[in-house]
């Protein structure tokens, strides 16, 4: 083998390479290795096999131990290395970009060497960098301009707001000087209602627009999640059977944003199975828990109808409502409250019916885990 290393064939073929090739013995020593790896290393060949400066070239690249192990691989354990990605400091001071693979020399079934093949991918990085960078460019764009239209639309709500009060008050107080069988009571009545929806409106706007700082801390998720359905049930004046699954201990999480999210969710079920006028005696809603890793998942589940094709596709959008009377804003202004948490929120249909909201969390391994029941437990 050796003579054939020596030979103007094997040099030859070792130039047809475009890529840079390195060729070890099985000390890890060069003995060949052709121009292109000499350019991209930026060592004459013969500096390559002066064993005296193999440990300098391998400390230019940024993971050391990483190229020690690729060449080991082949060397000590007798295995094809892995490919590895590293960054190297030129001599002539830019750093570059390089794969290295590597291919085991045998020789009567025993390894005498390994062929590393060095390709430059500098400029595949750079263009990952600048893709990357205008990717964040444009990310701060479309950040700064939510920002802009969060401070418009709480201006405009403020604007709002002072004439809407001097309208609604004086109705109110007109109103109420009318008898029951005035004409202009019905009129009144109806001025003060449009009054009241669009106080609604710029409420939701100004609530949907407005953001607050997150305080985290360590709560108890089926507390709030009983504590919301209570919330849910003022609010809408119905009511439902709270199933609430095992518990999984505490959430490290800001309490008053999920709560607001559970709030809003139950409240969308509790109408959703009322659809028909009341909520059905055997109707119930689910909250169910449970952890993948750190991250929290909340799943809400209700026995009514279950939203449509049309309602899932707009139902985060904001001002849309399937409700005769409704702003339109709980679902929007929930997914804003679990996108300021790092989370999402999806809405969907169950398996057997019904509708299905999934709410995850990122989070924190839990200080504590309480046991797992394994029943559920029933809140009438």
């Amino acid at each position: 083998m050796l003579t054939f290393a020596h030979s103007s064939y094997f040099h030859d073929l070792l130039e047809s390479f475009s890529s840079g090739v390195v060729i070890c013995n099985i000390r890890g020593l060069v003995y060949a290795a052709n121009a292109a790896a000499s350019h991209l290393l930026g060592y004459t060949p013969a500096q390559l096999a002066d064993p005296a400066q193999s440990a300098g070239i391998i400390a230019r690249a940024d993971a050391p131990r990483a190229v020690a192990r690729f060449l080991a691989a082949p060397l000590k354990h007798g295995r094809k290395p892995d490919p590895l990605a590293i960054a190297y400091a030129h001599p002539d001071g830019r750093m570059r970009r390089f794969r290295l693979s590597g291919s085991l020399l045998l020789e009567n079934g025993k390894i005498f060497g390994i062929l590393i093949e060095i390709t430059d991918v500098t400029e595949i990085y750079r263009l990952h960098e600048r893709e990357r960078s205008m990717l964040l460019g444009i990310h701060a764009a479309q950040q700064e301009r939510i920002e802009s239209l969060s401070r418009f639309s709480l201006a405009v709500a403020h604007q709002i707001r002072n004439p809407l009060m001097v309208i609604g008050g004086f109705t109110g107080r007109l109103l109420r000087g009318k008898a029951d069988n005035d004409p202009e009571a019905e009129t009144l009545a109806m001025i003060l209602g449009g009054a009241k929806r669009l106080e609604a409106v710029v409420r939701a706007v100004s609530e949907y627009a407005r953001r607050r700082e997150l305080a985290p801390a360590m709560c108890d998720p089926a507390d709030l999640a009983a504590r919301a359905m209570e919330a849910a049930s003022q609010r809408t004046g119905l009511a439902a059977r709270l199933i609430l699954g095992p518990p999984v201990g505490l959430l490290r999480a800001d309490a008053a944003f999920l709560s607001e999210i559970l709030t809003e969710l139950l409240a969308n079920a509790l109408e959703s199975m009322a659809a028909a006028g009341s909520v059905p005696p055997d109707g119930a809603v689910s909250v169910a828990f449970a952890r993948q890793g750190a991250a929290a998942h909340v799943t809400v589940t209700d026995t009514g109808p279950g939203p449509d094709a049309t309602a899932l596709a707009f139902a985060f959008d904001p001002f849309f409502t399937t409700k005769a009377v409704g702003v339109g804003m709980g679902l929007p202004i929930a997914r804003r409250r679990a996108e300021d948490m790092g989370g999402r929120l999806d809405l969907g249909r169950g398996a057997s019916g019904g509708g299905t909201a999934r709410l995850v969390l990122p989070g924190e391994p839990p200080a504590e885990t309480a046991p797992n029941h394994p029943l559920p437990t029933i809140l009438p």
